[in-house]
């Protein structure tokens, strides 16, 4: 959220000639506490998971070159499948409040 921020003053500000006094003070009106606290829940979400993804295939991969990339490749797609996934239902959950 805090890269997205920042991005958007870059642009905002640097290509699009706004007022950097206007734009922060327009976010700060636009941002409430709300979101960033559900920022930081799907943060640690995210990052429970992938972590248990990669330790539940680095501790069933086959202990050979091969099975060590076959099991990062799996890794790698799951999580990214599995933070959609969470990405998809939690923010259901935190708009459904």
């Amino acid at each position: 959220n805090v890269v997205g921020l920042f991005g958007a003053q870059l642009i905002g500000v640097q290509l699009m000639g706004v007022d950097p006094g206007a734009f922060w003070s327009q976010m700060q009106g636009a941002v409430e506490l709300n979101d960033v606290n559900e920022g930081i829940v799907k943060s640690v979400c995210f990052g429970v998971a992938c972590s248990l993804v990669a330790v539940h295939e680095g501790f069933t991969a086959r202990p050979t070159a091969q099975g060590v990339g076959l099991a990062t490749t799996r890794t790698v797609v799951i999580s990214s499948v599995l933070t959609l996934l969470l990405d998809y239902m939690l923010t259901a959950a935190f708009l459904g409040r």
